[in-house]
C-alpha cells in the first residue's frame, strides 16, 4: 500500500501553530502518511511561493495532498486551482475561500475546508464581555492584521454581540504572537494618554497575546500605574490545553476554548483517499466559554470582578 505524501503549510509560529502541527504530525503517523511542514513566515507571497513550486516540480516529486492554513484571506486560488489540476488534493484549515465549491465540480482529488466558525468565536467573547461588564466600560482588544480573514471575522463576531454600553478600543497586532502583542501595547502606551482607570477588560485573539500585554505592562507601564493595570481582568482564547491552565492561574480572567482543525483535516483526509471519496465541503469544530457565560456572570454580579 502507497504512503501518502502530505505537505502542511501554516502562517508563521505561535502557541496554536505549534499545537496544530503537532496534532497533524499524530494525525499523519496514525494514518501510515508522511507529513512535510512549511512555515510562511507570516508572508502571503513566501507562502505562495512556496507551495507553487511544489505543485510545478516533477510529477513523481509532488505531493500527494496540501494542506493550508492561508496567510491572507483570499486562501491562494491560482495555487488551489493548479494544485487541484495537477492532481494534488487541496485541503484548507481556519479560511472560508470562495473558490472550493468551483474547484470541487471537476476535481477528482479531495477538495474541502476545516475550519473554527470563527464568528461564532467573536460572538462567544462578545457574550464574555457583557457577562464580565454588566454595567459596561471600556475593553483594549488585541486582534490580527486587516489582511487575516480569520481575525476580520472574529472582530466581525464580537461587533454583533457586544454590549451597546461597552467601548471597544482595538489595537491590531502583526503576528499575534507574544512578541508582537508586547511591541504594539508597549507602542501604544507611549503614544497614548491612556490610564488603567480607563480599561476594565483586556481581550485578545488568542492566549499568547496576553502574554505579551503583561511583559509590555511590566516593562513599560509608570511605576503608579503598573499594579493597576496588572489588575485589569483579561480575556483571550486558545485550545483546552493552552487556556484553562491561565485561567485556573488567575493569568485569564475567561477564555474561549478552541479546538484544533488540522487533526480532524488529516483524518478525513486520508479516509477520502483511501475510499475514493470526496468530503464535505465545510466542516466546523467546536468553540465555548470557559467559564460558562452564567458561571461569568454570576461571579461579576458578586463582584468579583469589580470595575478598575
Amino acid at each position: 500500500m502507497k504512503r501518502h505524501r502530505f505537505v502542511l503549510s501554516v502562517p508563521g509560529d505561535t502557541m496554536y501553530l505549534r499545537a496544530q502541527v503537532d496534532a497533524a504530525k499524530a494525525a499523519a503517523d496514525r494514518a501510515g502518511a508522511k507529513l512535510e511542514v512549511l512555515d510562511a513566515q507570516m508572508d502571503a507571497v513566501t507562502q505562495g511561493q512556496q507551495l507553487l513550486r511544489l505543485v510545478q516540480t516533477r510529477p513523481e516529486a509532488r505531493p500527494d495532498a496540501i494542506l493550508v492554513e492561508p496567510v491572507g484571506a483570499s486562501g491562494l486560488p491560482r495555487v488551489a486551482e493548479a494544485a487541484v489540476a495537477a492532481g494534488i488534493a487541496w485541503v484548507v484549515s481556519n479560511g472560508k475561500v470562495d473558490y472550493v465549491g468551483l474547484l470541487r465540480k471537476s476535481a477528482k482529488v479531495p477538495v474541502f475546508v476545516v475550519s473554527q466558525d470563527h464568528v461564532e468565536v467573536g460572538r462567544i467573547q462578545g457574550r464574555q464581555i457583557g457577562a464580565l461588564l454588566p454595567d459596561g466600560g471600556s475593553v483594549l482588544y488585541l486582534r490580527g492584521p486587516a489582511m487575516s480573514w480569520w481575525a476580520t471575522k472574529r472582530f466581525e463576531g464580537l461587533e454583533s454581540a457586544l454590549p451597546k454600553n461597552v467601548e471597544v478600543k482595538s489595537l491590531k497586532v502583526q503576528g499575534l504572537t507574544d512578541k508582537d502583542a508586547d511591541k504594539a501595547v508597549s507602542s501604544w502606551l507611549a503614544l497614548s494618554r491612556a490610564r488603567p482607570e480607563g480599561t476594565q477588560l483586556i481581550m485578545a485573539q488568542n492566549a499568547d497575546c496576553i502574554v505579551g500585554v503583561m511583559k509590555a505592562l511590566e516593562t513599560n507601564a509608570s511605576p503608579s500605574d503598573r499594579i493597576k493595570w496588572l489588575a485589569v481582568p483579561r480575556a483571550g482564547l486558545g485550545t483546552s490545553t493552552r487556556v484553562r491552565p491561565l485561567v485556573a492561574q488567575g493569568v485569564l480572567t475567561a477564555a474561549v476554548v478552541t479546538s484544533l482543525t488540522l487533526d480532524k483535516a488529516i483524518e478525513m483526509l486520508s479516509r477520502a483517499m483511501t475510499e475514493g471519496k470526496q468530503p464535505q465541503e465545510q466542516t466546523f469544530v467546536e468553540a465555548h466559554s470557559h467559564p460558562n457565560l452564567d458561571e461569568l456572570a454570576k461571579k461579576s454580579r458578586q463582584k468579583a470582578y469589580p470595575l478598575q
